[in-house]
């Protein structure tokens, strides 16, 4: 009886051997071409690179920010047809905001598709009319392009990415909760960062890069069941409940004042609804607010370069990441470092064999991943193809924030930061053209401007 069981089974499948490959082969290969269009369309983007010039003072708010973002973002490209997503491999392109220490002086940059620099400066001269940008040679052309190179140079290098505790849903502390009407009393987190970046010897590098995609605009649907949960705040009893049954608390019958109103569900299950805390209500506000905003894929990246005389790697993982401490709350968000991409390995770790070896794999995706400012593939191929057997490419993620959260984390430093010697500021304030100026001239005049 059995004989002919596994006779019939293994007659079936010889016949059938090519439907079943077809069937798993299938999404490998959609997933392969995907990676390659997208590969080829990635490569095709042409960048440019603008520094951000500081002036002396900046009077204006992160709020300006807030509004430069929303510009960026509605320059979102997305692929909307067959052709776009499939054969020209469409993504949306990302925008990097970097910060950046060579031995202590800091520059702030953004690097955006060249067609969109026009539209983004004049977003900038709307917000931000003292700042002045202007397009400069790629630094990082200057920093080793490989682990080998760097060796070579006598240089170490730390680096890492940082990642959320808790859902995109919930957001970290905003600007808005480093203001005070009291101008004594207001802060700019801005000022860790630059205190940090400025520590470092003449020698040293230290660059962050927040990574930017416009998300789409429906990106808040898939969090919808976690704002009905929080208000919700249902606590189910179990057992049934008769006619008459009087809902318990664990001091006796519910009292005549309070704020639990028992209710059944369709088989007689009696719940409690509990009235919220002043505090789980403003986490759910807060959680409103944040969906209510338009947001932007967003990975968060940083590298520390040293000779290695000065090599000091506590300066990055406790100088650096604590730096993003600020903006965390126990009830809402906060920052974490991404553990499985940092460039420190122990035996320990899964899978548990050269750590040296994996370590040295980490630090040159991490320097490569930052040299061309790269971001997480959005297939499964993709990830496993551009891994090794000792460096894993599924650890990089990107997660949502919305404009506010990152208008909090980059912004030009206010008047209430110390900016001076760490940054080379802007000494005059710009000023528009005079009255009268003629703009229309004979077209000779015309080709001496052009």
């Amino acid at each position: 009886m059995w004989d002919n069981f596994f006779a019939s089974v293994e007659l079936f499948f010889a016949l059938t051997w090519w439907f079943w490959a077809f069937i798993i082969l299938l999404p490998l290969f959609i997933s392969t071409w995907l990676f390659w269009r997208q590969e080829v369309f990635k490569h095709s983007i042409k960048w440019t690179l603008l520094e951000l010039k500081i002036p002396r003072e900046i009077r204006k708010s992160p709020k300006a920010m807030e509004q430069l973002l929303m510009v960026i973002h509605g320059l979102r490209n997305a692929a909307s047809d067959v052709r776009e997503k499939w054969w020209d491999g469409e993504i949306t392109r990302w925008y990097s905001l970097e910060i950046v220490s060579f031995g202590g002086e800091i520059h702030y940059y953004l690097r955006l598709y060249y067609k969109q620099r026009n539209l983004v400066e004049a977003g900038f001269f709307s917000y931000y009319p003292d700042v002045e940008v202007i397009e400069v040679e790629d630094y990082t052309e200057r920093l080793p392009k490989s682990v080998r190179e760097m060796k070579e140079q006598g240089y170490e290098l730390w680096g890492s990415e940082m990642m959320i505790r808790k859902e995109s849903a919930y957001p970290i502390k905003s600007y808005l909760d480093f203001e005070s009407p009291d101008e004594d009393k207001q802060y700019d987190p801005m000022s860790v960062f630059l205190e940090v970046l400025g520590k470092i010897k003449k020698e040293e590098f230290v660059g962050i890069q927040i990574l930017i995609a416009p998300a789409s605009p429906d990106w808040k649907e898939k969090w919808y069941p976690l704002v009905e949960e929080l208000r919700l705040r249902k606590e189910k009893e179990h057992g049934s409940a008769g006619p008459g049954t009087t809902t318990e608390f664990p001091g006796g019958p519910l009292p005549a004042f309070s704020t639990k109103t028992p209710d059944k569900d369709q088989t007689g299950n009696v719940f409690r609804s509990f009235m919220r805390t002043p505090g789980e209500t403003d986490v759910l506000k807060a959680v409103e607010e944040n969906l209510s905003q338009s947001a932007f894929d967003t990975l968060i990246r940083f590298a520390y370069l040293s000779p290695k005389e000065l090599f000091y790697d506590s300066y990055a993982r406790r100088g650096i990441v604590g730096s993003f401490n600020q903006y965390g709350a126990l009830d809402i968000n906060s920052f974490k470092q991404n553990s499985t991409i940092s460039t420190r390995v122990r035996v320990w770790q899964w899978p548990f064999i050269f750590p040296n070896r994996r370590n040295e794999y980490r630090k040159e995706r991490v320097l490569v991943n930052y040299i061309h400012r790269d971001i997480p593939h959005e297939t499964f191929m993709g990830e496993l193809l551009t891994s090794h057997f000792l460096n894993w490419n599924f650890a990089s993620h990107r997660f949502e924030m919305s404009v506010r959260s990152l208008a909090t984390l980059f912004h030009m430093p206010t008047f209430l930061v110390l900016t001076a010697p760490h940054l080379r500021r802007i000494e005059s304030r710009k000023t528009g053209p005079p009255a009268g100026l003629p703009i229309y001239g004979e077209e000779g005049e015309l080709e001496r401007f052009h």
